[in-house]
């Protein structure tokens, strides 16, 4: 409450009572051993939290300044496909949550896909005209094809951050450390109103370790990432590179971790403990007395390391957030998590092999 209250005022403190409250319903609940590094059994009612935290901080801006929060939301009107969109991943989401199985996976995954489908048919201007690439710039020129590429990144990139869940602090510090910085780039006060939700959450999640995002957290800001990415970039404010490295660690994670378990002949979506936050906490743990400080530790590091380090560097103007040299930030972020996932898998297979023995 404290932290809340001196970063977003006595409204933060409030919404702070708000996920406390939350993370004390016996609905959702999560068993300590879901993520392979949780210490405690937790709420996973975050998605929800945030959703309602998001409200309150917008009833707050209204009734500040009805005519600027009005103005800022009739600037969203185009994009009501897109907040549709989102809504539609946290609701699917917030269902798994409420009850596990629900949806069998491929249900899941068959409906995200149409819903996509619906979004680019009656949005076409979300398919972007060119990335830089000319094979895909062909591509993308295809009508039907650059509309199913688009969904499949849309589907793709909300089962990656849903993948990379786990630490405390990770995939809620992505999203606050990104979202902060469209605010900033905007300077609406409805993306403010979404910033300082998530910041709260992120907070929470941290220091307690007792509310996690969830399907609904992570569908629901999965969805609002990669939609808001595309618009930028659309929009020609974000070049491909900045969003690359703004979005590395889900997107890499998830593609290493298909390619790792394809590798020994296991099916590519199976969960394990090998993801490089399991890993970092593996290595934390046996360093720092408390469970739910080596977790928290873990998600910061990266997402700190990740998003937290290209907002610092768009706030210093390394370079322009519309140049590709961001690339070379992203390829570097790319060779660190190579070399960290090497260095801290040392340590677990020779734990491994002598348990063997």
């Amino acid at each position: 409450m404290v932290i809340a209250g001196i970063c977003f005022g006595v409204l933060g403190s409030i919404v702070a009572l708000l996920l406390q409250w939350f993370s004390l319903q016996q609905s959702g609940t999560d068993s300590a051993s879901k993520h392979g590094i949780s210490a405690r059994t937790s709420s996973r009612l975050g998605g929800l939290a945030v959703m309602v935290s998001v409200l309150v901080f917008f009833a707050a801006n209204y009734f500040e300044n009805s005519t600027s929060f009005l103005n800022d939301l009739e600037t969203y009107g185009n994009h009501r496909f897109g907040i549709f969109a989102i809504m539609c991943c946290a609701a699917m989401g917030l269902a798994e949550d409420l009850k596990a199985d629900f949806l069998s996976p491929t249900i899941r995954l068959a409906l995200k896909f149409a819903l996509f489908a619906g979004i680019i048919f009656v949005w076409p201007d979300l398919v972007p005209e060119s990335i830089g690439f000319a094979g895909l710039d062909y591509v993308l020129s295809l009508p039907i094809v650059g509309a199913v590429v688009v969904i499949i990144f849309l589907v793709g990139f909300i089962n990656a951050v849903n993948m990379a869940d786990g630490a405390n602090g990770l995939i809620s510090g992505i999203a606050f450390f990104s979202i902060l910085l469209f605010s900033i780039q905007t300077g609406s006060v409805v993306d403010e109103g979404f910033m300082a939700a998530c910041g709260v959450f992120l907070f929470f999640n941290v220091v307690t370790g007792r509310l996690f995002l969830g399907d609904a957290g992570t569908y629901g800001l999965g969805a609002a990432l990669a939609i808001y990415g595309l618009v930028f970039f659309n929009a020609g404010v974000f070049s491909l590179g900045f969003l690359a490295a703004l979005f590395a660690y889900p997107c890499v994670d998830f593609l290493v971790s298909i390619l790792r378990r394809m590798l020994v002949g296991r099916s590519p979506f199976s969960p394990d403990n090998e993801h490089l936050h399991n890993r970092i906490h593996f290595f934390l743990r046996s360093r720092v007395r408390s469970q739910v400080a080596s977790n928290s530790l873990t998600g910061l590091l990266i997402s700190g390391s990740t998003s937290g380090l290209v907002l610092i560097g768009y706030l210093n103007q390394w370079w322009s957030c519309s140049s590709n040299e961001w690339g070379y930030f992203f390829a570097l972020e790319c060779l660190m998590y190579g070399f960290v996932f090497y260095l801290t898998g040392l340590g677990r297979r020779s734990i491994q092999h002598s348990a063997a023995i």
